[in-house]
């Protein structure tokens, strides 16, 4: 963005991609514009734009494998105006020789439902004050259970059924889901594309809700068949108002992706919070290393088959 507010075409050029799939999506109806294109003719939209400040911003972004995605909000204004703008960029990013390039970008000018088209859109907005006040408010001291679930190879059956088939699948899925997490007092925290994040004040009610979706999706007699990747993981963590951060959400992503699919990788910690009861099975303890987090890591297999 300093680079842009600068007017320095150069740096903006180097971090786009070589690639003609390069696309971007502005504010306006007539920008849409690709490939060389689009590297030739940057500097020149560059210096169209007026100059500009900005406030309020909020940077994020992601990270899976070699494709990357961000997004930019912020309050933007111009010289020689008055209004303040809100402005939203999101990036999709892709590993170019080992650095990341932007492939695709989408700006768009903030403006309320009320006024586009009459309508006011509250659903977002009541499930959040409902998780705000709600079960939200779980764990101790900073601690929770962290539940991550996904499917397997979930690129190639949605090329192979489609979009809308591969929506209504994962829809049907993550509503599943969100009942058994429900069910023994978990919290949806989000959704992920293709799985989902959930915490819980205990590792015994994240295992039962892990048995209870891994049993589900086994019995669905919908098609696509989809199967299941389920990792647990608990300890201290960053909590937001809607989020959680931390290695210990870092753990268990890294951890379901380790796992088959139709299985429940459980940490060692998860596993010994969840004592020894005798109402959970489990494999034998393997030593596994985990993409980006230091040292050895022991994981264990929840049986849930019945």
């Amino acid at each position: 963005m300093e680079a842009h507010s600068s007017k320095n075409a150069r740096p903006l050029t180097n971090m786009l991609s070589t690639s003609e799939h390069l696309r971007y999506l502005g504010s306006a109806p007539d920008e849409y514009w690709s490939g060389t294109l689009l590297r030739r003719g940057l500097a020149q939209h560059l210096a169209e734009v007026p100059d500009w400040t900005a406030s309020g911003t909020i940077v994020e972004g992601f990270e899976r494998g070699e494709v990357g995605w961000a997004i930019w909000r912020g309050q933007l204004s111009f010289a020689g105006r008055d209004a303040v703008l809100d402005v939203r960029f999101s990036f999709v990013l892709t590993l170019d020789e080992g650095v990341w390039r932007l492939v695709q970008v989408h700006c768009s000018m903030g403006q309320p439902n009320l006024e586009f088209s009459g309508i006011e859109h509250n659903a977002f907005s009541d499930l959040i004050d409902a998780a705000k006040t709600g079960h939200m408010t779980i764990g101790g001291e900073g601690a929770a259970v962290i539940m991550f679930t996904d499917v397997a190879n979930s690129t190639e059956i949605a090329n192979a059924v489609g979009d809308r088939d591969w929506a209504v699948a994962i829809g049907r899925q993550l509503d599943l889901q969100s009942s058994a997490i429900s069910k023994y007092d978990g919290a949806l925290v989000k959704t992920l594309g293709d799985g989902s994040m959930s915490s819980f004040g205990a590792a015994s009610g994240a295992m039962r809700a892990a048995m209870e979706i891994q049993s589900a999706a086994a019995e669905s007699n919908f098609e696509p068949t989809l199967k299941l990747r389920v990792g647990i993981h608990a300890g201290d963590l960053i909590r937001t108002d809607d989020d959680f951060y931390g290695t210990v959400v870092n753990k268990a992503s890294r951890i379901t992706g380790l796992a088959q699919p139709n299985e429940i990788l459980v940490s060692d910690v998860a596993r010994a919070m969840a004592g020894e009861s005798g109402e959970f099975t489990f494999g034998e303890p393997i030593s596994v290393a985990l993409r980006g987090i230091e040292g050895r890591h022991t994981v264990s297999d929840l049986h849930w088959f019945a």
